[in-house]
């Protein structure tokens, strides 16, 4: 699992009321903080960051704000938030009466699943990586519950003779019965049809991931997708009340809070790495977005 998440995992295990863990590469958490002194922003993203894991958060109840690539999701009552390896999340904040669960499968574990065509397929064709937020009925609901606590079953079992294949195929029928809840509907699965603006939007925010590091310019995202800077500008505030010029700072921000948290990173490096002239630049940059120097925000 990263730093992120197994740090995180060391903190608040005496606070969790059910946690199962298989060699640190397929966690199931229980959280209840009606009733626990846990809470899943303990566990969450509170800075914007990259987890190397797949994590998927559901709730039987209460409500949440998560913010996956740069977009804000509200999740709720019988709802799965799920999170690849490659988003950028940002835990905003819940009420006090979140209950759920949270599965988290490391990044290296995803790699060297067998039979690969029976998760990531799933997955793949289910567009959970551009749909991270999907709602359940009751029955749906507690049918995926059922199957993951087959799971956390077989993950108990640690003297049967052939545990680490116990908890593949365990895994991988969790996978094929979420897969099933959601083929079974056809409008769960069937691409929506974008209109053209929708579509600017949708392939600007991939270039802002890619490319928000290096391309501060507005300009450089309405060449790539060959139209004006007013256009895409007058698109993304239309959309989300937010210009382009706001988003790439935004992203640049999410980016550098994500480093200065790295202690390896010194604040030059952070100021190399996201293309600003100098430290001076960057810093006066940061400050103008949170009130704080660099280094202040690293220490505090």
């Amino acid at each position: 699992m990263s730093n992120i998440l197994t740090n995180e995992l060391a903190l608040i295990k005496d606070a969790i009321t059910s946690y199962d863990n298989y060699q640190d590469n397929v966690i199931i958490i229980e959280f209840d903080n009606t009733s626990s002194s846990f809470e899943l922003k303990n566990f969450a993203a509170s800075i914007p960051s990259r987890f190397d894991a797949m994590i998927l958060i559901s709730l039987s109840d209460g409500e949440m704000e998560i913010q996956i690539d740069y977009v804000t999701y509200k999740a709720c009552k019988n709802s799965l938030t799920l999170i690849m390896p490659t988003h950028i999340t940002h835990f905003i904040g819940g009420n006090d009466h979140l209950k759920g669960w949270v599965l988290a499968i490391s990044k290296s574990f995803l790699q060297a699943f067998p039979n690969k065509q029976h998760l990531p397929n799933v997955i793949s064709y289910m567009q959970f990586k551009k749909n991270p937020l999907t709602y359940f009925g009751d029955i749906e609901y507690k049918s995926i519950y059922s199957s993951l606590d087959s799971v956390r079953n077989k993950m108990r079992q640690h003297a049967h003779l052939f545990y680490n294949e116990l908890i593949k195929n365990a895994l991988k029928m969790f996978f094929l019965d979420l897969g099933n809840v959601y083929l079974s509907k056809k409008e769960r699965f069937t691409p929506p049809t974008l209109s053209r603006r929708e579509e600017l939007f949708v392939d600007f925010l991939a270039l802002l991931q890619n490319n928000c590091k290096k391309q501060h310019d507005v300009k450089f995202y309405a060449n790539e997708l060959c139209i004006t800077t007013q256009y895409l500008s007058s698109i993304l505030k239309k959309d989300s009340g937010k210009s382009a010029s706001q988003w790439i700072q935004e992203a640049l921000m999410i980016e550098a809070r994500g480093m200065l948290k790295t202690p390896r990173i010194n604040v030059q490096q952070v100021a190399n790495e996201l293309n600003f002239p100098d430290q001076s630049t960057f810093g006066k940059f940061f400050k103008k977005h949170t009130g704080m120097s660099p280094m202040t925000f690293r220490k505090s």
